[in-house]
């Protein structure tokens, strides 16, 4: 009996420290912006143009360039970029053979040539991870190229050089661009005036959630067949419109990007793979914020998915945590808001804007670029967010965050005290 009532005292002590610990954070106030109907509804300035007028790689010299497959590059590349700094080195991943030599790497602009110079190189699996650093402190947005024994190779935009990072940084939410056209809209047209609007802001990079191409579309057919155009002509000329921004470029996919159909020739999701390779979640660092981007073609993400985003993230515990992606995924999101406290999740896919603050987390779904929908976020320090005039103070978050591990340790150690306690008794 006595046993009995000393692993009660136990037990009751173990839940006492949870409930001082583990308290729930204070809920933000919701703010919703409703959905903007006037920016959906009238786009008859816009006149479909034959499809051979934007496919004319002698009209638009950069077009060939940009529709470089993943071959011996595979990071960094168009679709995940990489930003440094002045006299800062970066990493980038070669897919070759262990026996390749001869290595020799530059960063090219229309003004510009850089020498890389090589720090470190080492040969992991299949791929040589090489550290690299520019030989001119240069500022600018690069092709990355490189030539070694066993071939050549390139990125376009794929490396920008900044004097330095500093606060307030900005960058652009983009989603839903659905080149080449959508219903009987040309987004095409919409979208190329919108970019180059775009690209007069004072921006340090972009992210766009998904839904980059339609899929089939009958405004811009092969003349050849009269069906729809292969998913990678349509690629292709997403590529190239989003080349004009100027800027390094986040890219994840959607369902219109992955989803196999009869009515084009290819397969999208094979497509999106050769041109932004086999993984599907990106992440980079900005100053002390973390992003985590995936692309997935469903509501939900399959279980390894989910395990590679939860990994990705577990790599900056600490910082201030972004996620995109294309979908609002519910449970799942919920489930890694509650395990890695995300400050901003950013997504699109629905077609319309909405803005809210939930457990203390910012929700954001952005509406598509050919509804004129864009929206630039400001990062005025480690802890505050400003978008649409809201400011994020996610302050309590971080705090919360450091305060959950001194709390695991406790719970670690009461619990541990608690056994031995028990031990000691039974003897």
């Amino acid at each position: 009996m006595r046993r009995k009532t000393h692993l009660l005292q136990v037990i009751m002590i173990i839940l006492l420290s949870n409930s001082i610990f583990m308290n729930d954070p204070s809920n933000l106030t919701s703010a919703v912006l409703d959905e903007n109907d006037m920016l959906s509804s009238h786009f008859a300035d816009y006149n479909a143009t034959s499809s051979t007028e934007y496919f004319n790689e002698s009209t638009y010299p950069r077009y060939s360039l940009v529709a470089q497959p993943i071959n011996l590059i595979t990071y960094p590349h168009k679709g995940h970029p990489e930003i440094i700094s002045y006299d800062e080195y970066f990493t980038v991943l070669v897919n070759t053979s262990e026996e390749a030599t001869d290595w020799h790497f530059y960063l090219k602009s229309a003004v510009d040539t850089v020498f890389l110079n090589i720090l470190h190189k080492k040969y992991v699996g299949t791929l040589w991870h090489f550290n690299l650093k520019p030989s001119l402190n240069t500022a600018g947005l690069f092709d990355l190229q490189l030539n070694c024994s066993t071939g050549s190779d390139y990125q376009t935009h794929s490396v920008k050089i900044v004097e330095e990072k500093s606060y307030p940084f900005n960058f652009v939410h983009l989603s839903d661009t659905h080149f080449p056209s959508y219903d009987d809209l040309n987004t095409t047209d919409i979208n190329l005036k919108r970019i180059l609007e775009i690209k007069e802001l004072d921006l340090d990079f972009a992210i766009l959630t998904g839904d980059l191409i339609n899929g089939p579309s009958w405004m811009f057919v092969d003349p050849n067949t009269g069906r729809p155009l292969a998913a990678e002509v349509g690629l292709k000329l997403a590529l190239w419109a989003l080349d004009l921004l100027d800027l390094p470029v986040y890219i994840i996919a959607g369902n219109h990007d992955l989803d196999a159909t009869s009515l084009v020739p290819d397969d999208p999701s094979t497509v999106w793979k050769k041109y932004f390779g086999q993984s599907p979640v990106i992440n980079y660092t900005f100053l002390d914020w973390f992003f985590v981007g995936f692309g997935s073609s469903r509501d939900g993400l399959t279980v390894e998915e989910y395990n590679e985003v939860k990994a990705a993230i577990s790599y900056s515990p600490y910082s201030p945590n972004v996620l995109f992606y294309h979908s609002n995924f519910k449970d799942q999101a919920t489930s890694l808001r509650n395990s890695y406290k995300i400050e901003a999740m950013l997504y699109g896919h629905n077609h319309h804007e909405s803005l809210s603050l939930t457990d203390s987390t910012l929700y954001y779904c952005q509406a598509p670029l050919f509804n004129n929908y864009s929206t630039v976020f400001t990062v005025i320090n480690g802890t505050h967010l400003e978008v649409k005039d809201v400011i994020c103070d996610f302050t309590a978050l971080l705090e919360e965050t450091t305060d959950t591990t001194c709390t695991t340790t406790l719970i670690t150690l009461s619990t541990v005290f608690a056994i031995a306690y028990l031990i000691k008794k039974k003897r």
